[in-house]
Formats: C-alpha cells, sequence, structure tokens
C-alpha cells in the first residue's frame, strides 16, 4: 500500500501519513517547513527491509492547521505517540531529521516499551531565538525569517512567502544545490495558501524554546541512538557537542559535503546508515 491516508487528531484535525514496504515499522519525521515527500528518495531503499510510515507532522504539508492548537514539540510528539497507539505499532525504529530528530528523543522517552533504537539527523535543538538555526541558511533566509518575527506585521511578511522565496531559503539547507528540486519546490509551496498556514508557520517558529528545552531530556533517553551531522549543517561545532555529548550515541556519523536537509540531499547515504545500524 502507497496511497495517502488520514489519521484524526483529538481535536478534530488530522495528519496525512503514507505506508509502504514489508519487515518491521520504520516511522520517518521530517524537518522542519517540510512534508512527508521530504522522505520519497529515502524510502525506496527502505521498503524492502521495513513496513516504513512517512508522517505529515500536524499543521505541516497537507495535513491541516486548526486555529486553537498551539504546535510546541510537546503537542506534536503527543500526536505521534497517539498514531503509534492507535495503529498498535511496537518493536520501533524512529529516524528524524531536524525538528523530527529531536521529535524521536521525546518519542523514545514517551514509550520506551515500543521504540527500540532511534535515528536523529541533524537535530534542530539551538535556537535561542525566532527561527534562529533557519536564519543560518543564508543571507536571505535571516532577511525573510527576521520579517516574520516582527510584531503585528510579521504576518503580512509571512503571507507573501511564495515559491522563489522557499526556493531561495531552502537552498541554504544543501550543500548540492541541485538537491532542492522545482518539483519539490513546488509540493512545498501547495501549502503556502491553505487555511491558517500564517498562523502555523508563526506558531511553530515562536516555540523554539519547547525545541532547546528538549536537549535537557536527552541523558535520560536508553534506548540506542545513532546520530547523524551534515557537514555543512546549521548548527555550530559547539552545539553539536553538546548534543553529542547529552545523548551519548551509540553511532556518531558526519555525513561530507551535505547540509542540513541531509535525508534529501544524499538519500542512499541515509539508507545505508539505517540499515546499517538498524
Amino acid at each position: 500500500m502507497s496511497n495517502f491516508e488520514r489519521f484524526f487528531l483529538e481535536d478534530g484535525s488530522y495528519i496525512r501519513f503514507k505506508k509502504s514496504g514489508s519487515g518491521r515499522p520504520l516511522v520517518l519525521l521530517h524537518p522542519i517547513r517540510n512534508r512527508l515527500e521530504y522522505f520519497d528518495r529515502v524510502t525506496l531503499f527502505l521498503t524492502k527491509f521495513f513496513t516504513v510510515y512517512a508522517i505529515d507532522l500536524p499543521g505541516f504539508g497537507d495535513s491541516p492547521v486548526h486555529k486553537d492548537v498551539n504546535y510546541d514539540q510537546q503537542y506534536i510528539a503527543k500526536a505521534v505517540v497517539d498514531f503509534v497507539a492507535k495503529k498498535k505499532l511496537s518493536k520501533l525504529t524512529f529516524v528524524g531529521e531536524s525538528i523530527g530528530g529531536v521529535l524521536c528523543t521525546t518519542i523514545a522517552l514517551m514509550l520506551p516499551k515500543k521504540v527500540e533504537r532511534i535515528f536523529v539527523f541533524n537535530p534542530y535543538d539551538y535556537d535561542t531565538f525566532f527561527g534562529e538555526g533557519v536564519r543560518r541558511a543564508n543571507q536571505f533566509a535571516r532577511f525573510i525569517i527576521w520579517s516574520m518575527s516582527l510584531p503585528v506585521i510579521g504576518s503580512f511578511f509571512t503571507a507573501l512567502e511564495n515559491k522563489l522565496i522557499l526556493w531561495l531559503i531552502f537552498r541554504g539547507g544543501v550543500y548540492n544545490k541541485k538537491a532542492i528540486t522545482y518539483r519539490y519546490v513546488s509540493l512545498l509551496s501547495t501549502s503556502i495558501r491553505k487555511p491558517l498556514n500564517v498562523y502555523h508557520t508563526q506558531n511553530v517558529f515562536s516555540n523554539y524554546k519547547s525545541w532547546t528545552d528538549s536537549k535537557k531530556q536527552y541523558a535520560n533517553i536508553a534506548v540506542p541512538i545513532t546520530l547523524v551531522y551534515g557537514e555543512y549543517d546549521w548548527s555550530s561545532p559547539r552545539e553539536r557537542g553538546e548534543s553529542r555529548a547529552l545523548l551519548r550515541p551509540q553511532n556518531y556519523v558526519e555525513l561530507e559535503d551535505t547540509g542540513h536537509f541531509s535525508i534529501l540531499e544524499a538519500p542512499e547515504k541515509a539508507a545505508n546508515i539505517i540499515k546499517s545500524h538498524g
């Protein structure tokens, strides 16, 4: 089965997901500002070994936005935990990049009897203000995310986002610029005009502290961890060292010539890491 399905949340909204392959269950959690199609290429290398669940995190991609929801790390993690419970999944492997990587750590703590291993790619756990990490992508991203953060008029600038703006920002998240394809940016841009997307974008960035605070629990994780950084990830060497010291990963990998969106940029390398350590 490879068709899109919906999983309904307690607030009445839903998250979109896609199930494919066969074998032990593996759940993929995408980066900030992305959607489940982020994993299309890596999934091709995994479906012979795993039953793969790729998820639109709440409010992202084609999952709708609920006007009364605070999209912080805790809310998003609970949505994934509810998905696991209702689908009766166990013996799980979680793979996440960016905010998806941070979610892997939280979910491993919330479901210690169901999660067997996590793969944390480029964890987005270092913001000290609105969109700090994304601003590091390039000068253009720095200006756009700063504009979005402004009181009152920030919503106006967020509403101006378009395909060209997304393309320019996302190119700052990879080493190989060709990894940001017209097809994928076109998919990303379909989310811009959905109802309440401006609210969701600003709310996610405004909750930066909920992602950074997750590091306080890293040392309590008991499941085996593989920690992966792209050579040109947005995190600084100090921030990487801090997360590595807290997570104490069983395996640590740095991908050469790769940026923050490493699974999109180097899907075969990412799949080999998952298969060899999973």
